[in-house]
């Protein structure tokens, strides 16, 4: 696949967007249960995750990504008081280094789009103040490569639950917890249907025909069967084992819950 990021108007937002959505929801629930009130949302893209997380009460949010046509857009359909939108590289934070330190820093599907993956954990640490929480989320390998063939474009490289952890660690994250991302049971029922109705579309006298109709009735394309925030659920993982055990059925997203302990690593 090669769509980079979502943006609201497309096929993939109407397709993928709860998917995305519901790894904010968990992130609020992490920060309010921390009491965390100064945030990094790193490679935030259009905002819509940074926007959700301050209308929810969080104090302040430092959003970054390194696509300026992405923080335009963010900054005109996702302004709020609460949000400073930069323009920023994961792999320097250059911009964010005058909000140092932060409380958490969120970022989700952006480890696996980086060059230098080690230099952006390093700054995560770095930008934490001591104790300080890292959101991180990461497609499970898996899943999603079980054979070593990257089937994004965009993407550099993917993760093992192991080694994710072993990453986090090596730069000096410790109570590190690891979630999985899944469909639930009326997700999975959602994705079957769904496979089936792409099957049915696929028929090139169906496709012809509804070309037909668009064209004359200017109907814009729209998503087969889009995903609902009750298809996903997030659950803690206290043996990596069993993500292994499951292997291409377990949980299609990794997130790890982290904390800087307190010492000042390089890489």
């Amino acid at each position: 696949m090669s769509f980079e990021r979502l943006v609201p108007g497309t096929l993939e937002w109407d397709l993928y967007y709860a998917n995305h959505a519901s790894r904010y929801q968990f992130a609020l629930r992490q920060i309010e249960n921390q009491k965390s009130r100064y945030i990094l949302d790193a490679a935030t893209g259009v905002g819509y995750g940074a926007h959700f997380l301050a209308n929810n009460n969080v104090a302040k949010i430092i959003a970054i990504d390194r696509d300026k046509t992405a923080i335009n857009f963010a900054e005109q359909k996702y302004g709020h008081a609460a949000i400073t939108f930069k323009i920023d590289d994961c792999e320097t934070f250059q911009q964010s280094k005058q909000y140092y330190p932060f409380d958490v820093v969120v970022s989700f599907e952006t480890l696996e789009h980086l060059p230098n993956p080690e230099l952006f954990i390093v700054n995560c640490f770095d930008c934490l103040q001591p104790g300080g929480q890292l959101i991180i989320s990461t497609p499970n390998k898996l899943v999603s490569s079980p054979n070593g063939i990257l089937n994004w474009e965009f993407h550099e490289k993917e993760y093992t639950p192991a080694e994710l952890v072993e990453l986090l660690q090596n730069k000096g994250f410790v109570d590190i917890k690891i979630y999985g991302q899944q469909f639930t049971s009326i997700g999975i029922l959602r994705q079957q249907m769904r496979a089936e109705l792409n099957r049915i579309n696929s028929n090139p006298f169906n496709r012809l025909g509804k070309w037909v109709q668009r064209i004359f009735k200017r109907l814009p394309v729209e998503a087969v069967l889009p995903e609902q925030l009750e298809d996903f659920e997030i659950i803690e993982y206290i043996d990596l084992n069993d993500i292994i055990d499951k292997s291409t059925k377990g949980p299609f997203v990794l997130i790890a819950v982290c904390k800087k302990n307190g010492l000042v690593l390089k890489s």
